[in-house]
């Protein structure tokens, strides 16, 4: 097995929650930014009991989506391709319940 520069690297662990550890602090930060972009999200369900008026909360609302969404992508830039495609596979309904099969 060679160690050169145009080695394979080697496998992350399995798992999803392996994946999610060990790394450096690139990864932390990715993974921070997406979890930063679910909670503002979450936080757009509270602007309609903020009070504010109707244009203070349109404007609330479009800074937490525009914030999130930039979150969003730019955790996953920093994560790169392989960790949200993993990230998504293991998200997949479809393989939750991959034992269960429609019958005819």
């Amino acid at each position: 097995m060679s160690s050169g520069p145009l080695a394979a690297p080697s496998p992350p662990e399995d798992g999803l929650f392996g994946f999610f550890r060990g790394g450096g602090w690139r990864r932390r930060l990715g993974f921070g930014l997406i979890a930063l972009s679910c909670l503002l999200y979450g936080c757009l369900l509270l602007v309609p009991m903020a009070p504010l008026s109707t244009a203070g909360k349109v404007a609330l609302s479009s800074l937490l989506v525009v914030t999130g969404e930039a979150s969003f992508w730019i955790g996953g830039f920093i994560l790169g391709r392989e960790a949200i495609g993993r990230w998504r596979g293991a998200l997949d309904p479809r393989r939750w319940l991959g034992g269960l099969r429609r019958s005819r």
